[in-house]
């Protein structure tokens, strides 16, 4: 079985990509390989390791300036095809597989036909919600979901695309993203020493809303507690703003900015740290983070907004003593709940996390075989 995956990917970063990678590790070993395209936003990318560069084909597609005959054009369709075309030319593709609408929705309509072969399409949250909202290319994006063989969806997110394609295409529920805990090593019996300087963790996007994931809220609650220190690895429009709120709050000895990292190294990232910090204010993107299982997966406490903690995907989790609800209102409160990530250094993951992502991966399996085997019109 072989998947020419059309989308977010390493080194393009962000959480869809982290996700699609993790899965496309695990089904690799049920006999899956993936062939991927992607591109290299120039904020929001990170460093590939040799090994992972040699454990699969991935073409990731630079930006580049547009030739002089057709100025002002970036071209990422015709240069993610073309891309795509090279690699099945070697290794015909089974099925096309995109993970977000923009910029990679058309090119895998163009390389479903072209090859003959079944299109699915993995529904992201934003690109459905905003995407398909945004006038200008409404029309042409609600054409990607109709020539889709299925749209995925995780089970408990809402889906309203019935109002938005002239022909609904099906839509096909699986389970959401489950880490599977032994990639993770979580830290076990033998070593809950707490450390004398504990590390809380930020992953992800600096952007204009990074006030919105209340990292002003963490910059106070370190204030409040001098021994503790931050790691970000991050980056984006708003790190300038963030790195002035650290400055002005006396905090620039205290706070480590890193680049982001490549998936596989993620785990030692969060090994480092006593807490994770994966906070939300209302207002901000409304969805439910990748890192909250993963931190649970590595045995760290995490440190969440209520809407998190109440979310339908966090079910499993809620049991998990390391998972603390947080006011991102009251700084106090934070630099409490940071108190109580010391004494949870190093905790087990729930029992039944590595059933869940057994199930979740087989899922995905069962829809490929079952995608690769319905005849497809060229």
């Amino acid at each position: 079985m072989r998947v020419l995956l059309i989308g977010k990917y390493p080194p393009c970063q962000g959480g869809i990509a982290a996700k699609t990678y993790w899965m496309s590790r695990a089904l690799a070993e049920a006999g899956v390989v993936f062939d991927v395209v992607t591109v290299v936003p120039p904020r929001y990318s990170c460093p590939v390791p040799e090994e992972e560069a040699r454990r699969q084909r991935v073409s990731a597609i630079e930006p580049v300036a547009a030739p002089w005959f057709v100025p002002e054009a970036d071209l990422w369709t015709e240069r993610l095809v073309a891309a795509a075309l090279e690699l099945a030319a070697s290794s015909p593709p089974d099925l096309v597989e995109v993970n977000y609408l923009a910029p990679f929705g058309l090119a895998g309509v163009v390389l479903a036909r072209a090859l003959g072969i079944p299109l699915l399409v993995r529904h992201a949250g934003s690109d459905i919600a905003k995407l398909l909202s945004w006038a200008p290319a409404a029309r042409a994006l609600s054409m990607v979901l109709e020539s889709a063989a299925c749209v995925v969806t995780p089970e408990t997110t809402p889906l309203c695309i019935e109002s938005t394609a002239a022909h609904p295409p099906t839509v096909v529920r699986l389970p959401r993203y489950v880490p599977d805990p032994g990639a993770f090593s979580p830290i076990l019996a033998g070593d809950k020493t707490p450390p004398a300087s504990p590390v809380v963790l930020y992953a992800g996007k600096i952007n204009y809303y990074w006030r919105l994931k209340a990292l002003d809220s963490l910059l106070a609650a370190l204030v409040l507690r001098p021994h503790w220190r931050l790691i970000a690895v991050a980056n984006g429009t708003g790190k300038d703003a963030l790195l002035a709120e650290i400055q002005r709050l006396g905090l620039s000895g205290r706070v480590v900015l890193r680049n982001f990292v490549h998936p596989s190294e993620m785990p030692g990232v969060l090994a480092e740290a006593s807490a994770i910090w994966v906070v939300e204010r209302p207002g901000g993107p409304e969805d439910y983070s990748n890192l909250v299982a993963e931190a649970v997966a590595s045995g760290r406490a995490c440190l969440v907004s209520r809407a998190s903690f109440d979310h339908p995907d966090a079910a499993m989790l809620r049991p998990y003593p390391g998972l603390l609800v947080v006011n991102p209102e009251d700084a106090s409160t934070c630099a409490v709940a940071l108190d109580s990530a010391v004494a949870l250094h190093a905790l087990e993951p729930p029992s039944e996390m590595r059933t869940v992502h057994g199930d979740y991966i087989e899922a995905n399996r069962a829809l490929y075989n079952t995608l690769a085997s319905t005849p497809t019109e060229r």
